[in-house]
């Protein structure tokens, strides 16, 4: 866990607390999923040095000015985000159909890759994975929000079509992690745990097919200081079935 103070355009946004790696893309992440910036093209730069981030924007990104007059709210996680008015969250635009095999194959392809996550689960981890269910991006951080701005930070450097991949993660799906997806028009989400009702709204109002507690045959948990086998895959599709093919 270290601290990475963010500065944009010469003046200090914020202190980020993170796993070391993929500082640029959770810069790039995080600006767009808190609506400091509407495209990529929106950054001249993003400089990892002297163990703190140097953004500069276009006049047209959302400055140190603009953002003291956002107004911020205490997210689930316990930290801080800024509020962004579902009226101004767009409509998912995809025809992309997964089966659910592809989200048991991608929420087990997360778990073989998350070595530190299955290690301690001590951090969460998160997994871009296209309509094959074969990965792009995946992550561990200490926090479930930071995994998800490295991977639409990740999207947006490398100039993924959102609109063709689906996300997987280890952290519940509140509504400041669905609206994130929903900026970034990734059309389906999926979780090993579960949806907030706050979550789902958002979800449903974007397009968004959501998903929680997918866990495969033979996955462990732990549950009263013992370690239970899941012993029938299951998942609980809360909105979006139309997206998920039954196979």
């Amino acid at each position: 866990e270290k601290e990475l103070p963010v500065y944009v355009n010469g003046e200090r946004l914020a202190t980020a607390s993170l796993a070391p790696g993929m500082e640029k893309e959770f810069i790039v992440g995080y600006l767009f999923g808190q609506g400091f910036i509407e495209s990529i093209k929106d950054i001249i730069s993003v400089e990892i040095e002297n163990g703190a981030a140097q953004v500069t924007l276009k006049k047209n990104g959302k400055t140190m000015r603009g953002a003291a007059r956002t107004d911020y709210r205490i997210v689930s996680g316990g930290g801080r985000s800024a509020y962004f008015a579902e009226s101004a969250l767009r409509k998912i635009k995809s025809d992309m159909v997964v089966g659910k095999d592809d989200i048991f194959k991608a929420i087990n392809t997360l778990f073989e890759n998350a070595g530190l996550y299955g290690e301690t689960e001590g951090v969460h981890a998160a997994g871009l994975f296209n309509a094959e269910a074969k990965p792009l991006c995946i992550v561990e951080d200490i926090g479930r929000h930071n995994t998800l701005d490295k991977i639409i930070g990740y999207a947006l450097l490398d100039k993924i079509d959102c609109s063709r991949t689906f996300i997987v993660s280890t952290g519940r799906m509140a509504s400041e992690m669905v609206t994130k997806i929903c900026r970034c028009g990734i059309p389906i989400a999926a979780t090993k745990t579960a949806v907030t009702d706050k979550g789902l709204e958002i979800g449903k109002k974007c397009g968004l097919t959501l998903i929680g507690f997918v866990r495969d045959a033979g996955t462990k948990i732990n549950t009263d200081m013992d370690v239970r086998t899941i012993k029938e895959a299951g998942m609980k599709i809360y909105s979006g079935a139309d997206r998920i093919r039954c196979e």
